[in-house]
């Protein structure tokens, strides 16, 4: 009876330190962004008008670039990398570090991108076209000063998404991309997986970094909106737990929530309740929180629909704000 009650107990600590007791911020925090070539078309724009902007006037220092497959090879044996040449070349001219993500499921709706051409095609033949993409976009720009590191996947061993078959990638095709990416450059390897609901032992143990996400609300087609109410603490005690189990690991917030999350995929719902789903006031609320969590590294998501909410809505208070974000960023 008693070890129950301190069993109890322990779990009522636990509880009480993971959503009240962790307030600690890093002495200094990079902020950047993550740039979607998907969600500038989605949003009405072409991908350097919106990418031009984000280095030019917001002044990020920090870009994760998911390079999907089927931007790259539209025609199965063709390769065209034009387009990233220029986000690249753009990233070294101006001082930009750069993660490029790469894969079969990687960020943005629907969660995994295959070309046309491949997508009836035997699962052995879709996996050996990928490992070719991706080897082909490694030796493009493992030269590149402004690379600093790659992505593995997105979210790999959780299962959400859509065009993803099992909507998760195994860990044995995984571990064969790791080993690709790392037979051909020498710079970090990071793989992602849910911050509220992944286990991260996984995606963490053959990574060099293990990003994750931070959502403060999601919508539910049942439940409508629902929202987090995690303290900064839930997030440390898995930190915790990961160093315990795996030693030293470095992990980075890849995907900090600053868009809303509505019924529909955006611009598709009324900008009134994008703007009460992610107002200003809890952009602020997000980013005082991430800093709360003790990490040090954080890749906003968002930069599309602040440039969209300047651009047609003339609202560029979102924009503005992350300009001045970016200011104190290391």
């Amino acid at each position: 009876m008693w070890s129950l009650g301190i069993l109890l107990g322990l779990l009522i600590l636990v509880y009480l330190f993971a959503w009240y007791g962790y307030r600690h911020e890093a002495p200094q925090a990079a902020f950047g962004v993550t740039f979607s070539t998907v969600m500038a078309k989605q949003l009405g724009f072409a991908p350097s008008e919106v990418y031009d902007a984000i280095i030019n006037d917001l002044g990020v220092r920090y870009v994760r670039i998911p390079v999907y497959w089927a931007d790259v090879e539209k025609e199965r044996g063709h390769m065209d990398f034009a387009e990233y040449d220029y986000f690249v070349r753009r990233a070294e001219e101006n001082g930009v570090r750069l993660i490029l993500a790469v894969g079969r499921k990687l960020p943005r709706w629907p969660e995994c991108f295959i070309p046309a051409w491949a997508k009836n095609l035997p699962e052995s033949e879709i996996e050996d076209g990928l490992l070719n993409q991706i080897r082909e976009t490694v030796t493009r720009y493992k030269d590149s000063p402004a690379v600093t590191g790659w992505q593995v996947e997105n979210e790999p061993y959780f299962k959400f998404g859509a065009n993803c078959g099992a909507e998760k990638v195994s860990e044995e095709y995984v571990r064969r991309e790791i080993a690709l990416v790392r037979s051909l450059d020498a710079r970090p390897i990071a793989v992602t997986d849910s911050g509220e609901q992944g286990r991260w032992l996984w995606a963490a143990s053959g990574a060099d970094v293990l990003g994750i996400t931070m959502y403060n609300h999601a919508w539910n087609p049942t439940l409508g909106l629902v929202r987090f109410h995690f303290g900064p603490g839930f997030y440390r005690l898995k930190y915790w737990l990961l160093q315990l189990l795996l030693g030293p690991k470095l992990v980075q917030v890849y995907e900090l929530q600053a868009e809303p999350w509505g019924p529909t995929l955006l611009p598709g719902y009324s900008v009134a309740l994008q703007k009460e789903l992610m107002s200003i006031e809890e952009l602020r609320k997000a980013i005082k929180y991430a800093r709360q969590t003790g990490f040090d590294t954080f890749y906003l998501w968002g930069a599309e629909w602040w440039y969209w909410m300047g651009k047609t809505q003339n609202d560029w208070n979102y924009w503005n704000e992350m300009k001045e974000l970016m200011k104190q960023g290391v």
